[in-house]
């Protein structure tokens, strides 16, 4: 009998196992962060269609499948889903001490003037290429024209402005540092490389918003606020700049229609 015949080497086995194992640990590792961000869109569409059919804003589930833009329902919707999915992770937080894993209970490692230098610096940065990349990438194309479209159909009175800044310059800040940053990046974070993570999260953060023409625009701004996030520890200090940020963002807007 032939004695020369070569075998596999007995490390190529294991190795496949290893690879194959650590993919499945990543897949389960993330899972449960992927899980809180479809919950919060489920969440939205779930109050919206509710609101729609209780006819919030003079609205009706048949009305919305014809193309009837009803904006109050749909700023309903953002409020109260929103409200909902911060008191669900706040008792998620309250285990096992995620709430200081994550940096929500202090204003992280830096001074506050290296803390205020930093952010200035990098949001900054992420607006100047903002504005490059709508200016001279997608000109006549607005950044997030379907928000402002909705905004503009929107009685202004003072309920609804008093819904429209919660909603845009206090929940969702809440809700997106603590989605993206605290548990989606922290969750990448434990497999990949820390630059990696805060591409990966900042992609994800694009792309939920449904506007494939924007992602370069919003991944400049999410990517300036994982790093922030990376260097201070503090979660905290994330969502009041992320405040600070919308809430200007909001006025400007609104001083334009």
């Amino acid at each position: 009998m032939d004695s020369t015949e070569v075998s596999p080497l007995p490390e190529e086995r294991p190795a496949k196992i290893g690879l194959r194992n650590k993919l499945l640990q990543f897949v389960l590792g993330i899972l449960p962060s992927l899980g809180w961000i479809v919950l919060y869109f489920v969440l939205q569409i779930l109050c919206t269609a509710v609101l729609i059919a209780a006819g919030v804003g003079g609205g009706s589930l048949a009305g919305a499948a014809n193309g009837d833009t009803k904006g109050v329902a749909v700023l309903w919707g953002l409020v109260v889903s929103a409200i909902i999915q911060i008191g669900l992770i706040a008792l998620y937080l309250r285990k096992d001490d995620r709430y200081h894993r994550i940096g929500l209970d202090s204003f992280g490692n830096m001074s506050f003037a290296q803390t205020a230098s930093l952010a200035f610096v990098l949001i900054l940065t992420a607006m100047i290429a903002n504005f490059i990349y709508a200016t001279y990438v997608i000109p006549g194309i607005g950044m997030q024209a379907d928000m402002a479209k909705m905004l503009a159909e929107i009685p202004r009175t003072p309920l609804n402005i008093s819904l429209g800044f919660f909603a845009i310059a206090v929940a969702a800040p809440i809700v997106e540092e603590l989605l993206f940053r605290g548990l989606l990046q922290n969750a990448l974070a434990r497999f990949i490389p820390i630059w990696a993570a805060i591409l990966l999260a900042s992609f994800v953060f694009a792309a939920v918003h449904g506007q494939p023409y924007a992602i370069p625009g919003l991944m400049s701004l999410s990517i300036a606020f994982g790093y922030l996030y990376h260097r201070t520890g503090s979660l905290r200090t994330n969502i009041i700049l992320h405040m600070l940020n919308n809430s200007a963002a909001l006025l400007l807007t609104q001083s334009m229609v």
